[in-house]
């Protein structure tokens, strides 16, 4: 609708334009360049009030120190600056006088070390295919409604609504490829054969060695393993996988 209303305008103005005297025409392209000259005067003016105000800022500015973070908190060792002080006297930004404990971080694989700092061929790889290792090797997909914004602004991924993760029965129908956490079922030869398929770019040994890294120390893996194993020597027990979050909907079954 909004094209065939453009293409009458059109058609209008061509044939207006081809009715008009000289005098009109003249007139029509006075005005037209006068207008020009208008938003090119009002362009330059704004730009020298911009520079006026750049000229006139401040250049003489002293550095402000704060010196070195000399206060530890009691509890969990987090570091202050003296004026970080409440009106207690105390820090507690950090873990409200101990009543927030964290577990303490696990140590990063030596792997996962190798692969984000060295500079070899594998490291390279691996640092610009990142996302395509993480999907490669993911256990669940994720789900949410995808509304881009109208216009054509910059680019804005923007999600309407809740977001989920989805996981896949633990064995795939006729119509499906197997993916995400049920290739952790497969012979780790296979199941890496299946991912490289949709990832080209990725290298055969990273693959390997991150799927044997996840298959040592993930417990999903070893979950869906086990209840892989367990299916296969019990054909007719009814058995359900259950992995339980920490939101209401954070759960999910197999």
């Amino acid at each position: 609708m909004n094209s065939l209303r453009t293409s009458q305008y059109n058609l209008r103005r061509r044939e207006q334009r081809a009715r008009e005297s000289l005098d009109e025409r003249f007139q029509r392209r006075s005005a037209r360049n006068a207008a020009d000259r208008l938003r090119r005067a009002r362009a330059r003016s704004d730009q020298q009030m911009a520079n006026r105000v750049n000229s006139q800022a401040e250049t003489n500015v002293s550095e402000h120190d704060c010196g070195m973070m000399t206060e530890i908190c009691n509890f969990c060792q987090a570091l202050y600056w003296r004026n970080e002080l409440n009106s207690s006297n105390k820090y507690t930004k950090c873990c409200h006088d101990g009543k927030v404990r964290l577990p303490n971080l696990a140590e990063t694989p030596d792997l996962l070390k190798e692969l984000l700092t060295n500079n070899s061929l594998e490291a390279r790889n691996y640092q610009n295919h990142i996302r395509e290792y993480n999907a490669a090797l993911a256990f669940a997909s994720m789900g949410a409604e995808v509304k881009s914004p109208p216009g054509n602004g910059p680019y804005c991924f923007r999600i309407h609504g809740q977001i989920y993760h989805r996981i896949a029965p633990l064995y795939s129908n006729e119509r499906f490829k197997p993916g995400y956490g049920q290739l952790y079922i497969f012979d780790a030869s296979e199941a890496n054969s299946r991912r490289l398929e949709n990832n080209p770019s990725c290298l055969s040994s990273v693959m390997e060695k991150l799927d044997a890294l996840l298959r040592t120390i993930n417990p999903y893996a070893k979950s869906y393993l086990q209840m892989h194993q367990l299916i296969q020597s019990n054909p007719t027990v009814n058995v359900k996988m259950i992995f339980y979050g920490t939101s209401r909907l954070g759960y999910a079954s197999i």
